[in-house]
């Protein structure tokens, strides 16, 4: 609450501080979809519960369409 009074003090735009943390958050969002398939892929990490391969191409999927997605907008943004 004491950062929300600040912000509202200093005069920034708290929309546009929730967009752009939206941005960061579709940006860094593939890279972790990536460790997260990666670490529950491994039988040495997670021992018998191990992603079944269905679960693990659906993880590659959606991190794949994440990075496009990012990729898209970074490019549009850009150019």
């Amino acid at each position: 609450m004491v950062v929300g009074l600040h912000i509202d003090v200093v005069g920034i735009n708290a929309v546009a501080l929730l967009f752009w943390s939206a941005v960061v958050n579709g940006v860094l969002a593939p890279p972790l979809m990536v460790l997260v398939v990666l670490l529950t892929s491994d039988r040495g990490v997670m021992g018998a519960h191990t992603n079944p391969p269905l679960l693990r191409w659906i993880g590659w999927l959606t991190a794949v369409t994440m990075a496009v997605a990012a990729g898209a907008m970074i490019g549009s943004a850009l150019f």
